[in-house]
């Protein structure tokens, strides 16, 4: 049942997101706990990669969302996604990580769902792989679980500035 209610309650995407715009502006707490939930299924530690938590997902979403070259519709999908996430699973919070993993599994059966999670895997990956100034990539975790040898100069500066 819970999938089905999941599944009629993208019906009124479009509605709720542009209703709800302003509040979802004023986070609950709640709202980042399921991110970091579902991040953790997302992106789990492995024997060669840290996880969601410790590259500091989160912490990145958190810098960059309201950032004005952010894009507006990305930062009230996510969030959006995550209260309607919770709406269908609410016991989610409070689930073993078996049953976390279930939820994760049909949220994604449905094409609202498994959109929702696309974009979070990929700004996911950009919160991995991007420079940690930006408040992903801790400790450069993600570039040295990959070996990978960082550009220089590294920026200095949060966002592009003009140069003349």
């Amino acid at each position: 049942m819970k999938r089905r209610e999941f599944i009629a309650s993208t019906a009124l995407v479009g509605l709720s997101t542009a209703l709800n715009s302003k509040e979802v502006q004023k986070l609950d707490s709640k709202i980042w706990l399921v991110l970091e939930e579902v991040y953790l299924i997302l992106f789990p530690k492995t024997v060669n990669m840290p996880s969601s938590k410790e590259f500091g997902v989160i912490s990145y979403l958190q810098e960059v969302m309201f950032h004005s070259t952010f894009k507006k519709d990305d930062r009230e999908y996510i969030l959006q996604g995550a209260k309607d996430f919770l709406d269908s699973f609410p016991n989610f919070l409070s689930s073993n990580s078996k049953q976390k993993e279930q939820d994760v599994k049909d949220a994604s059966e449905n094409s609202y769902g498994n959109s929702w999670l696309d974009s979070l895997v990929y700004y996911g990956l950009e919160a991995m792989l991007s420079d940690p100034i930006y408040g992903g990539n801790t400790k450069e975790l993600a570039w040295k679980s990959l070996e990978h040898e960082t550009g220089l100069p590294q920026p200095k500066v949060k966002y592009a500035r003009h140069v003349r």
